[in-house]
């Protein structure tokens, strides 16, 4: 646990190895994952005092912790630092709204972009070893287990993907993959 949904939000964070999730835990058992955070990825802004999401390590990670303030003080005297925190904000700000619009879209739409999106944030064309559970991405993409095991089966029966082992797929038809993902 690297933050608690109603913690101070005194910081930001980097990611300097692994994947954290950004998620909330409902009553009932279920949760869902908002982001995940790869290497690279500045994340942790919030409008109020407090952390609206809880923030987790979801493989052996490395995080950095930026005190918000001096963050500020830091982005207030120099404009290299201010932009690249804007275009930080931005991009995760975008990544948030694209993946509140793929939960409309049918479960073979939103495997496909998930795994286009990943292979892409994380520079592989063909390999991708899948940095986080199956559960993981079924709570991210708002499936069951089921349904997102189902789906990868029919990806790979389509001759989009192939199984290298439980968690390592290879993009075999990266085209194929990309029409679905506009279906």
């Amino acid at each position: 646990m690297i933050a608690c949904e109603g913690d101070p939000a005194d910081y930001t964070y980097l990611v300097f190895s692994g994947v954290v999730r950004s998620c909330r835990a409902y009553r009932d058992g279920s949760r869902g994952i908002v982001a995940f955070h790869l290497p690279r990825d500045l994340f942790g802004w919030s409008v109020g005092p407090v952390h609206s999401l809880s923030v987790e390590a979801a493989t052996d990670t490395l995080v950095v912790f930026l005190k918000r303030s001096v963050l500020h003080d830091v982005a207030m005297q120099d404009n290299r630092i201010a932009s690249y925190l804007l275009a930080a904000t931005t991009h995760e700000l975008q990544r948030l709204q694209d993946h509140s619009l793929l939960l409309s879209r049918p479960a073979e739409c939103r495997v496909a972009t998930f795994l286009i999106g990943l292979s892409m944030r994380l520079g592989k064309t063909e390999y991708l070893d899948l940095p986080m559970s199956h559960q993981d991405i079924a709570d991210h993409l708002g499936l069951t287990i089921e349904t997102l095991s189902r789906t990868i089966t029919k990806l790979e029966k389509s001759g989009s993907i192939e199984r290298a082992s439980c968690r390592a797929l290879v993009l075999r038809n990266r085209a194929s993959l990309v029409r679905k993902m506009h279906r």
